[in-house]
């Protein structure tokens, strides 16, 4: 899965710097617009921001990310989404949202992965009307 991203930033933004650092770190790659003249400050500032870096995914609808601490989120997302596609390979045992994963470790050693369906709803009915009992513990005092 790879990833392009569109930065608006300014030249001396440290946010920006690690933004442009975080994504690169991903091998991922990105488009900066840098407001570097009063005209792109402005326009930028036109359109609702003030705070800079804006970072967006670069696809045709030009998906809104945020700021660096949503660019940070957004890379454990992947980080996990990688980690669990190299723990648990492709084909069988592919990530499902509906299951949920079991790893256990035997006593010998032996690693066992199963995939269960997750519950999916409680039913739970009262169908006798009962009095709440207080257990509040008396003071004999």
């Amino acid at each position: 899965m790879s990833f392009k991203f569109i930065i608006y930033s300014t030249p001396t933004c440290p946010y920006c710097i690690e933004a442009k650092d975080l994504i690169t770190s991903q091998e991922f790659e990105y488009t900066e617009i840098s407001l570097d003249t009063p005209e792109k400050v402005d326009e930028f500032k036109e359109k609702g921001f003030k705070t800079v870096p804006q970072i967006y995914l670069d696809t045709e609808e030009q998906e809104f990310i945020g700021g660096y601490e949503d660019l940070e989120k957004f890379m454990l997302q992947i980080v996990n989404w990688r980690r669990t596609k190299t723990m648990f390979g492709g084909g069988a045992m592919e990530v499902d949202p509906t299951k949920t994963i079991h790893v256990r470790q035997g006593k010998d050693g032996s690693t066992t992965i199963t995939k269960e369906d997750r519950a999916k709803e409680y039913k739970i009915s009262i169908t006798e009307k009962q009095e709440m009992k207080d257990i509040t513990p008396k003071n004999d005092t």
